[in-house]
């Protein structure tokens, strides 16, 4: 059975095959970070696992966090040091932020970090938000259900769509929509897009997950074609990998120099939709 491995920190850097015994693989920084128009910037920062048995442990995880790390964001005004604490939200449970820093459309987002060796940076800039003009569900049966988001993509600009949900009682933070994903290189005008999956560590790959009763927030948002390509990428590296026989990839492109992972701007519009 096909299961997700939604969680950056152990997709990046990883060598992980059943009886692999050659030389340990080189230890990478791991940047997971993002920051939503009229949000504040959010980065898990941690060190890559050698996970040689094919698994890897919510103990080497957390041992895996990089507490000790220096990050910083700069919108062009100010350079802000963000905070480290605790947040169970996230796996590894860890995160820098900071209130003093608001995402705005438009505006270009610089990240450094820096832990032990290790120096990263990246620049990312906020596209505009396309709102929806629609939002419902449609069922795939008796207890199974698909939300559709149609928008109308503006004719005189690129942009590059991504969808988060999540629902109310199960997650704690927006999770990953599978799959919803589009670029309008490929389309013009109105489009809708489909989200049936959301991916949930432990959750096979693909599972349709939106049932009947839930209620369901939706982050829909326009991102540059870098961050595009990384989710697009990624959720690839997902499925080739799905079996955990053998895991390792340090080529994806997610904005960072001197590190794996990605620094994404989110032009970010929310809703709320219960499923009946």
């Amino acid at each position: 059975m096909k299961k997700k491995l939604c969680i950056l920190l152990a997709c990046f850097g990883i060598a992980a095959c059943n009886g692999y015994d050659g030389p340990a693989p080189e230890s990478h920084l791991v940047v997971e970070g993002w920051i939503d128009s009229g949000g504040h910037p959010v980065v898990l920062l941690s060190e890559s696992i050698p996970a040689r048995d094919g698994s890897i442990s919510r103990k080497e995880m957390i041992e895996s966090i990089a507490r000790w790390g220096k990050v910083t964001v700069s919108d062009g005004e100010q350079e802000v040091v963000l905070t480290g604490m605790p947040d169970d939200r996230y796996m590894p449970p860890y995160v820098f932020t900071t209130s003093k820093i608001t995402g705005v459309p438009g505006r270009e987002y610089r990240l450094t970090a820096d832990y032990k060796d290790f120096h990263a940076s990246a620049t990312t800039v906020i596209p505009k938000p396309v709102p929806l003009d629609t939002i419902y569900t449609l069922p795939l049966s008796d207890s199974l259900f698909c939300i559709m988001c149609g928008f109308t993509d503006p004719a005189d600009e690129t942009n590059y769509y991504r969808a988060f949900t999540r629902t109310k009682g199960i997650d704690r933070k927006y999770q990953p929509s599978t799959l919803a994903y589009m670029s309008d290189e490929v389309f013009s005008g109105y489009a809708e897009m489909q989200l049936a999956s959301t991916e949930r560590f432990n959750e096979r790959l693909y599972e349709l997950n939106i049932k009947l009763g839930d209620e369901v927030s939706v982050k829909f948002c326009t991102c540059d074609r870098r961050t595009f390509m990384f989710w697009q990428n990624f959720e690839v590296m997902l499925g080739i990998n799905a079996n955990a026989t053998y895991f390792f990839d340090t080529d994806m492109d997610g904005g960072l120099e001197g590190a794996l992972g990605y620094w994404a701007g989110y032009g970010a519009s929310y809703y709320t939709i219960k499923i009946e």
